[in-house]
């Protein structure tokens, strides 16, 4: 049986091997339910190899440094009037301006805790990957994981309590050059967004990587237009 999801196609006796993708030669595709031991969602194919590695290395680096990490998704989402006339540039700031403003939020709520004692402290680490919607606007998907003794949940972004999830909020509407409004939190937490990942425990982290691997789909995602469709924490 031949597999043909938009990729070069490759009898399923050869299904291992390296498809280039059709749209940016650079990238390869993957059509296997597991990346280098680890599953990923099936029903997606296919994904691109080379932000399964990113996405690997990501989480490979959270759990040198941290023992128990917390992984959340968020969407952030552009109010349509402004998306309407954001230009390719546009986009890449905002993304930029939003790390910034969040790790910089990370980093002054630190400082906070560790007055007078000391607190333990987290890297901001991050997957992130752009698509379009059907009527070719772009939108957002974000994956981040912190050290879990720093962060233990996401929350919820409307709670009257600062939280993981009005963090998140209150950096995306920095980026956006927004006044903060905690009733319209301009963020979508979907079901199951966060997961516990403990460095000894492989179904821990089974779980979080085949979930974090929609991030790492083809499909929705465009080429060539000068904005990039995928990116990572590189520390």
């Amino acid at each position: 049986m031949a597999l043909n999801h938009g990729c070069q196609t490759y009898s399923k006796g050869d299904i291992r091997m390296r498809a280039r993708h059709p749209e940016n030669p650079n990238l390869h595709c993957h059509y296997v339910e597991e990346f280098k031991t680890l599953p990923v969602l099936p029903g997606n194919f296919p994904m691109v190899t080379q932000y399964l590695e990113t996405l690997h290395s990501v989480f490979e680096r959270a759990l040198n440094d941290y023992r128990r990490i917390l992984v959340v998704r968020v969407d952030p989402k552009i109010p349509s009037e402004i998306n309407a006339r954001m230009t390719v540039g546009d986009h890449q700031r905002l993304i930029d301006r939003f790390l910034r403003s969040f790790k910089s939020i990370i980093k002054s709520d630190h400082q906070r805790r560790s007055r007078g004692d000391w607190a333990p402290h987290t890297k901001v680490r991050y997957v992130w990957c752009r698509e379009f919607y059907q009527e070719g606007k772009p939108h957002y998907h974000f994956l981040f994981i912190l050290n879990r003794d720093v962060y233990h949940q996401i929350g919820s972004p409307c709670s009257p309590q600062e939280n993981l999830a009005t963090r998140i909020s209150r950096a995306w509407y920095s980026a956006l050059g927004l006044e903060w409004n905690q009733n319209c939190p301009l963020i979508h937490i979907p079901d199951q967004p966060q997961y516990w990942v403990d460095r000894d425990d492989v179904h821990s982290l089974h779980r979080a990587f085949r979930r974090a691997s929609y991030l790492c789909k083809s499909d929705s995602k465009h080429y060539g237009d000068g904005m990039r469709s995928f990116g990572a924490s590189r520390s």
